[in-house]
């Protein structure tokens, strides 16, 4: 690790040590425009001293971390946002805990007020520490101008180790306009999170050989440690099926992929069924949220050997029942585990692996059959279903695109109903935080240029935010907003756990509100689909032509 030490603004530190941590976007709001980090920043616009960070801006503090942690999402990199003192951080809350819950790399530079008058309690004064506690995974207050650049080495250092998640660091805005002789801090080359050790390895394959009937639960850390491919090949020599866990924030398993079983249910119960006939249960990287309850099962069964592997070190072996339990890199345990299988494993293994791979593959593809032969073509001159919405979505939107979404609606899950294969082909939440899509969706066009970002949304996520309509529209963004729009009679994102059925809702539809003439206020091209008739055209019109455009789909819930 080099350093390089001098003495100016304490702000200007700041964007130095941005510089060195790569950092190419800063994210912030109108707001942000008060801060010195932002105002500084947007001084040197078109000099050399500005080279390699610009800053976007959106109209809410919100959508600032949402766009943030799409783009952090869609890179690896940590999205850093920029929020001015007071109300700032408040209006971001939602947002930082979405990060939170899908262990997004996040940091959060926050102005705080004077530190001279703070204990004076003046205006946007806000207690950071205390505000943030149950929000963020770190939070720091800056005590001297000479500590800054320290801490905002160590922000981004506890953004991205495991769990990943959003930091904050509070910088005083007396310190920020003070001088200072202060270390730029260069980010030093890290070595990976290794391999299990041996022993764990040898045990792990001798419960696979032993096994007659196993299977594989992908978990969020496969797609966010980039372990798809090493628990694709494993699961084809073993043979066995491959489900995804239930809120799944990334591609953990290809869902074309004649071993993927679908996604685990969001009910326990429903899903402990679904496992209970596998004897070894391979957990890689699970979050595992289900909201396992004292009456009932666990999500995994009582018997049966359970192996679960985590970058985590707080999951592994703590959030279910494990056999065998590890904190270590998934794809490096996972190549191990597959090389040590090919040592163990005689002719008569290797024979029963090839009945299980076409006994697997006739199964799911059985399921499948059922389910389109199952399948009711929808009455044109009615609203659609979501199901049938996602369905037509995935046969016209461009092949190469990327989905954003903050649905989820049980029977019509996105990540089962759109064909995902590639690794940057889904981005989603399981926070069930309004707004995540329309913001995040921003934040991943950013990372993918020119190609079309697809957000799927429902209309209450959309109204809790529509500001970032106008933040597409103003960087030309090629995103396209596909609003499920329900009027409030359903919620299409996550549901609190306690209610046994669904409660009477309060609707939005009287007065009714046009999501078309609110994109158009926006200079958003809109287009309505309220009938299933209207959907095919609607769909294909909103791809005709580059830059922001939305459709304002209406939905018929099931009941």
């Amino acid at each position: 690790m080099t350093t390089t030490q001098r003495k100016s603004l304490t702000v200007h530190q700041v964007l130095d040590q941005l510089r060195v941590e790569g950092v190419r976007y800063l994210f912030g709001s109108v707001t942000s425009s008060d801060s010195p980090i932002a105002a500084s920043l947007m001084a040197l616009k078109g000099k050399e001293e500005s080279e390699g960070i610009s800053f976007v801006g959106s109209l809410h503090e919100a959508i600032a971390v949402f766009m943030a942690a799409g783009y952090a999402q869609a890179t690896s990199l940590p999205g850093v946002v920029n929020l001015a003192a007071g109300q700032g951080l408040l209006n971001a809350l939602p947002a930082i805990y979405a990060a939170k819950t899908a262990q997004i790399p996040v940091v959060i530079l926050a102005d705080q007020e004077d530190s001279h008058i703070i204990n004076d309690e003046p205006p946007l004064t806000v207690e950071h520490h205390l505000t943030c506690a149950s929000a963020s995974k770190w939070m720091a207050e800056a005590r001297t101008s000479r500590e800054v650049c320290r801490l905002m080495r160590r922000a981004f250092h506890e953004a991205l180790t495991p769990p990943k998640g959003p930091v904050v660091l509070s910088i005083p805005i007396n310190l920020l306009l003070s001088s200072a002789k202060s270390q730029m801090i260069r980010p030093p080359l890290t070595s990976p999170l290794g391999s299990a050790d041996p022993n764990f390895i040898n045990k792990v394959v001798a419960h696979i050989v032993k096994s007659e009937n196993p299977c594989i639960v992908a978990g969020n850390e496969v797609s966010q440690y980039r372990a798809r491919k090493d628990t694709v090949l494993l699961a084809e020599v073993i043979g066995c099926p491959v489900y995804c866990e239930a809120t799944p924030v990334g591609v953990n398993f290809p869902n074309r992929h004649p071993h993927f079983a679908g996604l685990l249910s969001s009910n326990v119960v429903e899903a402990y069924e679904q496992l209970k006939g596998h004897d070894l249960i391979l957990l890689l990287g699970v979050h595992n949220r289900l909201p396992n309850r004292s009456e009932g099962p666990s999500l995994v069964p009582d018997s049966g050997t359970i192996v679960q592997i985590n970058m985590d070190g707080r999951l592994a072996g703590m959030t279910v029942r494990a056999t065998l339990a590890t904190q270590a890199d998934i794809a490096e345990t996972l190549s191990r585990i597959r090389s040590e299988l090919q040592l163990a494993a005689n002719t008569e293994w290797l024979q029963r692996a090839k009945l299980r791979v076409r006994d697997t593959i006739v199964q799911i593809a059985e399921r499948r059959h059922q389910t389109e032969e199952a399948l009711l073509y929808p009455n044109p001159a009615e609203p659609v279903s979501l199901f049938w919405l996602m369905r037509l979505l995935e046969g016209i939107r461009p092949q190469r695109s990327v989905v954003v979404s903050d649905i989820f609606q049980p029977g019509a899950m996105p990540f089962e109903v759109l064909g995902l294969e590639s690794g940057s082909a889904f981005f989603a939440s399981n926070s069930g935080i309004n707004g995540f899509a329309v913001g995040a969706a921003c934040g991943v066009q950013l990372a993918g240029a020119d190609l079309p970002v697809i957000c799927l949304t429902g209309d209450e996520s959309l109204l809790a935010y529509p500001q970032a309509l106008w933040t597409a529209r103003h960087y030309g963004m090629n995103t396209k907003f596909v609003i499920a729009n329900t009027q409030g009679r359903g919620r299409l994102n996550i549901m609190p756990s306690a209610p046994s059925r669904r409660p009477p809702r309060f609707q939005i539809s009287n007065p009714d509100i046009s999501l078309a003439a609110l994109a158009k206020s926006m200079d958003v091209t809109a287009i309505e689909a309220p009938r299933f008739s209207d959907l095919e055209s609607a769909l294909t019109r909103l791809f005709a032509d580059p830059g922001p455009a939305l459709v304002d789909v209406r939905i018929e819930m099931q009941p």
